[in-house]
């Protein structure tokens, strides 16, 4: 029977590959996903999963729900210069940013939470702002989740905003610090690994060509900004696969080698905001390590997995 998942996510570019990978897996069953403003606006992040959603027509449609529209203490950052002003590269359909929705998201994570009983995954692809909205509100139900797997965290190599921190840390560190410090079973995605995978755009060109879809036409379109951005900013036509390993990490966890550690976000340092810290070392901290951070990944069957999925 697939694994019950949940999706929260700020519904940029490299998410909307992600919610793709996650759609197309038929080890999982995708029961709700949750947007929380990070590259862009939540209205917007709502409309582009409604978007995705009605472009992929999964046999069980997941629930939609409406989360935080700003971090808990600080105000947005968004990423228009990486994901576009509508955060698809300029593809989501024109109209109202916001799509109405029945429930809160903070409220859908408690109730999927309470269902299903240490079986839901919780793969948190944006800041990590309901997921600590809800252990604010219910604790004793978030602790029923199975597992959560967070995309997030720079800690041996340089960040993405900024030069020591992560986007998704950064916009709200004072939740990463709350979830990473709730003794919760999260597994950390960082920059370390998901930057060991680059998609470059010679290759969705070549792959896009041969399947003539609307979701190979969008795969195509949305990521053309997002692959210039990093052209400009890294050197390399192309884009790394943030959130799609994330995916993959929860789906398939044998793809990834993991270390214990205590982790934790720098909330007030002025220059190394949204900072990630490891401690691997058990009898060098009073804290007990919780958190598993990954520090590896087997690129080629990822790739193998993700092309599979994503083009078929």
């Amino acid at each position: 029977m697939p694994r019950p998942f949940l999706l929260d996510t700020d519904a940029g570019v490299d998410d909307a590959l992600a919610i793709i990978l996650a759609l197309r897996s038929p080890e999982i069953s995708v029961r709700a996903i949750t947007t929380v403003a990070g590259n862009v606006e939540v209205g917007k992040c709502t409309r582009n999963v409604n978007y995705l959603v009605d472009l992929l027509q999964p046999p069980r449609r997941p629930e939609i729900a409406q989360g935080a529209a700003k971090p808990l203490k600080r105000a947005l950052v968004t990423a228009p210069e990486v994901h576009g002003k509508d955060g698809l590269g300029g593809v989501a359909p024109q109209g109202s940013p916001s799509l109405p929705v029945a429930k809160n998201a903070v409220d859908v994570i408690l109730e999927r939470c309470a269902l299903a009983e240490k079986k839901l995954t919780i793969v948190a692809l944006g800041p990590l702002t309901n997921l600590a909205l809800a252990w604010k509100k219910k604790p004793q139900v978030l602790r029923k989740v199975g597992k959560i797997v967070s995309m997030g965290g720079a800690f041996r190599v340089h960040g993405n905003t900024g030069p020591v921190a992560e986007f998704n840390y950064y916009v709200d560190p004072d939740a990463a610090h709350i979830v990473l410090n709730s003794g919760l079973p999260v597994t950390v995605i960082p920059l370390d690994v998901t930057e060991q995978v680059v998609l470059m755009r010679k290759e969705v060109e070549y792959r896009a060509k041969r399947r003539a879809s609307t979701v190979a036409r969008f795969i195509l379109s949305g990521t053309r900004h997002y692959m210039q951005y990093h052209r400009q900013t890294e050197g390399f036509s192309g884009g790394y696969l943030h959130d799609p390993i994330a995916v993959a990490a929860a789906v398939w966890p044998s793809i990834i080698e993991t270390k214990k550690a205590s982790v934790d976000v720098e909330t007030q340092g002025e220059l190394t905001r949204g900072m990630s810290v490891a401690e691997f070392r058990r009898h060098s901290s009073q804290r007990k390590p919780t958190v598993h951070l990954a520090t590896r990944i087997d690129r080629e069957i990822f790739l193998r997995l993700f092309h599979e999925r994503l083009w078929k």
